[in-house]
């Protein structure tokens, strides 16, 4: 697989920019869009959970701490949730060309890859407003949306496979996407919710790779935010699981996809 992703990397190249433009060629704002929703859905949420619910957000504004959540979580979000109907939605390039069918979600996964990278800068940009230090361990963040992409790219490949034989798929995965948002923190702190539940449960929810994964980007992104974790927050819980369920995620999504492609011409004309 990894031989053809390097011989196929320029088909996978324009696969994803077609994906963009088809996406952002009609909206007169165009690209902006891809910073104007994160940060839109940014401020709504600060003004329900924040100056509303008076949500905490430790020691860092709460823009801050919406930010280095939901740009992270946007880009999981719209790679699995794109990939969902990648093959469904390619079906005249799948009979006119012969390419690795695999190609066309972890296209998906790029597409969002590229308007995730535009956002960082922004978030950088806030934190100088902000007056927050930007942390020396950014130098890391390669690592960090390698982790991701990973993890992405798993989940991608299999709903990718599986709604092509079962059109119920994109539906569950809104609703799991939509619930799994809510068991991130995104909207609330670690602390808080450390503080608010019984220990077997940060336990269990501690094992979300996303967890450990928005734990990295704001690692990363926020000086001092690594000296000021809960104790609950360790090395295997932010950094091993989440690499171990990205390696899990690539396995099992490939292994998925492997099995149903053989059926996808059965099933890509009803």
């Amino acid at each position: 697989m990894i031989k053809e992703l390097f011989e196929h990397k320029r088909l996978i190249y324009e696969l994803a920019i077609r994906d963009i433009k088809l996406r952002y060629r009609k909206p007169f704002l165009g690209f902006f869009w891809m910073l104007i929703i994160p940060l839109c859905t940014a401020i709504i949420y600060k003004i329900l959970f924040s100056d509303f619910m008076h949500a905490s957000s430790g020691r860092y504004p709460f823009f801050i701490h919406l930010m280095t959540a939901l740009l992270p979580w946007a880009y999981f979000a719209s790679s699995v949730q794109g990939a969902t109907t990648s093959i469904l939605g390619s079906k005249n390039i799948i009979n006119q060309i012969s390419f690795p069918r695999y190609l066309l979600p972890i296209s998906t996964v790029l597409a969002n890859l590229i308007n995730f990278l535009p956002g960082i800068l922004v978030l950088i940009g806030f934190l100088v407003v902000f007056h927050i230090r930007v942390s020396g361990l950014i130098v890391f963040l390669p690592v960090v949306i390698l982790i991701q992409t990973g993890l992405s790219v798993g989940f991608a490949l299999a709903v990718s496979s599986l709604q092509v034989i079962y059109r119920d798929v994109e539906y569950i995965i809104q609703v799991l996407l939509m619930a799994l948002f809510f068991l991130t923190p995104g909207v609330y702190t670690l602390e808080e919710l450390i503080n608010k539940t019984n220990p077997l449960f940060v336990k269990i929810y501690m094992l979300n790779p996303l967890v450990g994964i928005l734990n990295l980007y704001r690692i990363v992104f926020i000086g001092s935010y690594v000296n000021n974790m809960p104790k609950e927050i360790n090395f295997l819980n932010t950094i091993i699981i989440p690499v171990l369920c990205s390696l899990v995620a690539l396995f099992v999504g490939y292994s998925v996809f492997h099995k149903y492609k053989s059926r996808f011409s059965d099933y890509l004309n009803i």
